[in-house]
């Protein structure tokens, strides 16, 4: 190596600050002399000094900061990252979560935000083809998370609309360390565990690193918070207890007309249903923060097999890898939410005519989901150097993901009619045995608790048994050099060439009761499916010139790929890049990037599956001062002015589209970086971002298609066409309007099919600053973060209005969900290490919100900036010792109550929902 290039390489390291989020300058310099010529940067191939020679806008955190953060998962570290937003899944989700953890950059979704180890690819999680569960990435194994914030499909391939998380592993730990942590919040409640083991060791021809770990989350119930004890309602411009209206005793209505009735649980008397009394508190039994359990194995080894002299060595490497999750989900029991009906030969019939009701099976306890999930990795390669400096490798890499699932306390929609139906029941001999066991009842009697008994639960309940399997498979050749003494500057041009191919299969086995179409809410259909894909890319660096008066650096980088689906066809994206630096310690970059996003399997195949979705019903409590055609929608619905609709939730319909096409998008980048030269320890980034996506697959969201077509005069937009009505998803219908209301009176049958009809639009400003400085003996540490959000767009389809999220609250397009999009997000820690000790305070911020689309009458439509204070102190006066303590959420921040709420009354998947929490953690080494 050329002296020219070493000095260029540690100058570059100690701007690396104004790039990365926590490395100390002094260690990134040694490394940069010691490791010059190894690192490979996110967001290209091509080999680099050091990360702070990317022209594209990279954060970089490194284990300390993961350990600072007192996080025992990568998503709970994660998300709290200023460019990540929108939809997210995790520990906070409990209706819908399947145990994932997710992260969605800059809001576009987790399928467009690329998840890689050590540059290669993660099996997806089965269903969720495209998405990686963070869960299955051990935090121990971390020596740092690469976070490039800008698109990367010429690198990379499909899924990188968004950007790129790539873990990069310890590969060179050596000796031992021994990791136990504990937390619990404020409350005692929530417990936290990690148990971790590394062991690494090294001879003049190899190294080999293993790795244990184990961690537990304990769970909370939403009972156990003030704030989400229980679902509040608002009625009659009041804040109430609220709830679901499929309640205990049933909530009925008869089938001649829409009336909704009740027989008072002390009377005995039937009576109008009253929504603030009557409803279901579905709170009290679900989980606020689900448990889970993980166990992992890791290994990551090199050898040097072989010297060929003159030609090139030949190095072999391993990676593999065993997690096995178990995760819980437990939510308020099951309802007759199909609406059976119940004849009038049941005895209990309150008022002698056919009803259909919506009864809570609260004797049952609730509804539990298990996964019980097993994932295995492992890459094997070769890798070398050439005579000439050009470097190469290849390797196979297999990932294979089974997760076997029970869901306990569903209901069999046949068998429940048969207890509510006399003769029906004494026809089945199964059926009236639980009804002699029962004490020779003659049918049930949904009117009245605790009248499930139970025998007639074993008989009418089912256990739910469905297997999730995927599989990926790459085998990828890459080719990295330079054109030798042709070049412009000092630095030689470089460029990379490789080739993969990569194969994906999932498949999904429902349960045998769901496959003859007997537990409500469940798919019975089992389905799967499968791609292949052979790709080439190439890109190339031209430094154009350097070490001149005006410009110390100006180089060009482009690059392209070419990529042939066996589902889609082939596309090719290109990517440009410029690089100039005027001055030592001010560069300018800006990076243009044409992206795609191949379909993904579940977008393509899966079959039509029932959910339920949160939404606004412009027909709840509607009066004389609400829009003229919403008056007259809802009157034509049989809904009188001032009807209160107790549940929120509008029961669709998901499902996939085999003629979908490849989303397309462009994105650019226009950055600074200043390292000002009176300090070597500061820096200052500043980029502009604009991402757009066309042909975007997506769905319309719930809220959209309602008020959409409850807006139009009569009914006549084609968003009506969406409302297919009750019996599309095996609900009793409304008798005012059975093609598009459920017999409690909510939304029913919307079609969520995806579609190439959405766009997506987003632009901002990232923002950086970090500094180091020698004081009072000690060293001062600053490193803060901050992302503007100009504008996030998105346009369902030609027809629909282009809706702007950016500085709002309300339902996340790509998930449904109902999250925050602040304008501003914030991330600051500042430390002060001295002696034996150190002392880090991190400030986490959401600016303020409003809601997108409130209804006249909601109460809480604003939040205000929501600012958290995390605290973490290590000590570590012996040599092999380190004891850390600390605590997040110090000032015991509470989440905001809004009436356009996801669950829990507030926005759980934005903001803590915990509390203040303790934690403590001992590592020795040895």
């Amino acid at each position: 190596m050329d002296k020219t290039r070493l000095s260029r390489a540690i100058k570059g390291a100690i701007a690396a600050a104004a790039v990365t989020s926590s490395f100390s300058t002094v260690s990134i310099a040694q490394d940069a002399q010691a490791q010059v010529e190894e690192i490979v940067v996110t967001g290209s191939r091509i080999q680099r000094a050091t990360d702070a020679n990317s022209a594209t806008p990279i954060s970089v955190f490194d284990a300390a900061a993961l350990e600072q953060s007192g996080q025992t998962t990568l998503e709970d570290f994660l998300q709290n990252i200023p460019s990540m937003t929108g939809g997210q899944l995790g520990s906070s989700v409990n209706n819908g979560s399947a145990g994932l953890s997710t992260v969605s950059l800059r809001g576009l979704g987790s399928s467009r935000t690329l998840i890689l180890m050590n540059g290669r690819r993660l099996s997806s999680s089965a269903g969720a083809t495209g998405v990686v569960d963070l869960n299955t990435i051990p935090t121990s194994i971390i020596e740092r998370v690469e976070i490039l914030r800008d698109g990367a499909s010429t690198i990379y391939g499909s899924d990188a609309i968004a950007g790129v998380i790539n873990i990069i592993t310890k590969k060179g730990f050596e000796g031992a360390e021994l990791t136990f942590d504990y937390g619990a919040s404020t409350h005692g409640d929530g417990d936290e565990y990690l148990a971790a083991m590394t062991l690494g060791a090294s001879n003049d021809r190899g190294h080999v690193m293993i790795n244990a770990q184990y961690t537990k989350r304990e769970d909370i119930f939403q009972s156990d918070r003030r704030f989400s004890e229980c679902p509040l309602r608002e009625i009659g411009g009041n804040v109430v207890c609220g709830g679901s209206a499929t309640t205990t005793p049933a909530r009925f209505s008869p089938t001649a007309n829409s009336d909704q009735l009740i027989v008072d649980p002390v009377t005995g008397v039937v009576r109008d249903f009253n929504a603030a009394t009557d409803a279901y508190n579905f709170a009290a039994v679900s989980y606020l923060i689900t448990p889970q359990e993980v166990a992992s194995m890791y290994g990551y080894g090199t050898y040097e097999l072989y010297d060929w002299k003159d030609v090139t060595t030949i190095n072999a490497f391993s990676e593999l890898s065993f997690v096995n999750r178990r995760s819980d989900q437990l939510l308020a029991a099951e309802g007759t939410f199909w609406g059976p009906e119940v004849p009038v030969s049941n005895p209990y019939n309150p008022i002698g005519e056919p009803v259909n009701i919506g009864r809570r099976l609260e004797e049952t306890g609730g509804r539990a989901f298990s996964q019980d999930l097993n994932t295995w990795r492992g890459v094997i390669g070769l890798e070398g150097e050439f005579c000439n400096e050009w470097t190469w490798d290849l390797s196979y890499n297999y990932a294979r993901w089974v997760d076997s699932q029970i869901d306990r306390g569903r209901g069999n929609t046949v068998r429940f009619q048969n207890l509510l139906d006399p003769a029906a029941c004494a026809a089945d001999p199964e059926c009236a045995a639980a009804l002699a066991d029962s004490g020779n009842v003659p049918a049930w009697n949904p009117f009245v608790e605790g009248s499930l008994t139970p025998a007639m639960q074993n008989y009418a309940l089912v256990t739910n048994s469905p297997v999730e399997r995927s599989s990926l498979r790459s085998v990828q050749a890459n080719l990295v050099g330079d054109f030798g003494d042709w070049s412009l500057a000092s630095e030689a041009p470089a460029w990379a060439v490789g080739y993969e191919h990569r194969s994906e299969r999932a498949e999904i086995v429902p349960d045998g009761a769901a496959q003859i179409g007997q537990i409500y809410f469940v798919s019975g259909d089992a389905w799967g499916g499968n791609y292949s894909v052979d790709e080439f890319y190439g890109e190339v660096r031209i430094p154009i010139l350097d070490s001149r008066p005006w410009a110390e650096v100006l180089a060009f980088e482009a690059s392209f790929r070419y990529s042939d689906y066996s589902t889609i066809g082939d596309d090719t994206t290109f990517g440009v890049v410029l690089e100039y630096a005027p001055l030592d310690e001010l560069r300018f970059r800006g990076t243009y990037s044409e992206g795609f996003r191949a379909p993904g399997l579940d977008d393509l195949f899966l079959p039509p599956t029932v959910s339920a979705e949160s939404y606004s019903d412009p027909c709840n409590e509607y009066g004389s001062a609400d829009n003229a055609n919403v008056q007259a929608n809802c009157a034509a619905d049989g809904i009188a002015p001032g009807t209160t609709i107790a549940s929120t939730q509008a029961t669709g319909l998901f499902g996939g589209n085999p003629d979908l096409e490849a989303e397309k998008s462009e994105s650019w980048t226009l950055g600074a970086v200043w390292t000002p030269s009176f300090t070597d320890d500061m820096g200052f980034t500043v980029d502009y971002f604009n991402i757009s996506i066309d042909d975007a697959i997506g769905t319309l969201t719930t809220n959209t298609i309602v008020q959409g077509c409850y807006e139009s005069p009569n009914f006549s937009s084609p968003l009506c066409n969406l409302i297919t009505g009750a019996p599309a998803v095996g609900t009793s219908p409304s008798q005012g309007a059975p093609t598009r209301r459920a017999s409690d009176l909510t939304i029913a049958g919307q079609l969520l099919n995806s579609q190439n009809v959405a766009t997506f639009e987003t632009s901002g400003v990232d923002l950086g600053f970090d500094y180091s400085v020698d004081a009072g003996g000690g060293i001062v540490s600053v490193n803060l973060s901050a992302t503007y959000l100009h504008e996030w767009k998105y346009r369902g389809s030609s027809e629909d209005p282009t809706v702007d999220l950016a500085g709002y609250f309300g339902a996340d397009p790509v998930t449904t969900a109902i999250v925050a999009f602040p304008e501003w997000k914030f991330y600051g820690t500042v430390g002060y290490e001295y002696d034996c000790w150190s002392a880090f305070t991190t400030v986490r911020m959401l600016g303020e919100v409003d809601d997108f689309d409130p209804s006249p009458g909601d109460l809480a439509t604003h939040i205000d900036a929501t600012w958290y204070q995390d605290v973490n102190f290590n000590y570590f006066r012996w040599e092999n010792v380190t004891l850390t303590g600390g605590i997040r959420n110090v000032w015991n921040q509470q989440p905001p109550y809004v009436t356009n709420n996801d669950d829990m009354n507030t926005l759980m998947r934005s903001y803590d929902t915990v509390g203040r929490f303790f934690y403590g953690s001992v590592t020795l080494r040895f």
